[in-house]
């Protein structure tokens, strides 16, 4: 409730100084009573205004800011869900290399041997083991 408090005040001595200066300077009033009562005046205008356009201010600037963090905290889920991503395309990169360094090696072994190597090579995909 603070905050609503401070709109409302702030709202409030702008509209009133900006109009006491402007008042002021159309009736060139000399004398400091005929200011007191601008400013007065002015004073009661403005605080009936400014009643007005600071709950609106007010709750324009609380979706807003409930727009931002809304936006921030997505912006973090997409984060981490990227760098979940990111750690398991590694893995499965790692995996795969693993299974391709197995195949060479086994190949070299048959190799030296002499004995004849028809194993086919790792796939890339798991999930399609016949070869196209």
């Amino acid at each position: 409730m603070r905050w609503y408090l401070s709109v409302f005040n702030l709202l409030t001595i702008y509209l009133t100084v900006t109009n006491t200066i402007f008042a002021a300077a159309q009736q060139n009033a000399s004398s400091w009573q005929a200011i007191q009562y601008i400013a007065t005046g002015e004073l009661l205008k403005a605080g009936g205004v400014a009643l007005i356009v600071s709950p609106i201010i007010a709750e324009g600037l609380k979706m807003v800011l409930a727009e931002m963090w809304m936006e921030r905290r997505v912006r973090k889920a997409d984060a981490k869900a990227r760098e979940e991503t990111r750690k398991e395309a590694q893995e499965n990169l790692r995996i795969h290399h693993a299974r391709w360094e197995a195949w060479r090696q086994r190949s070299q072994d048959a190799q030296v041997q002499g004995i004849p190597f028809d194993e086919p090579p790792p796939q890339l995909d798991d999930q399609t083991e016949s070869p196209r």
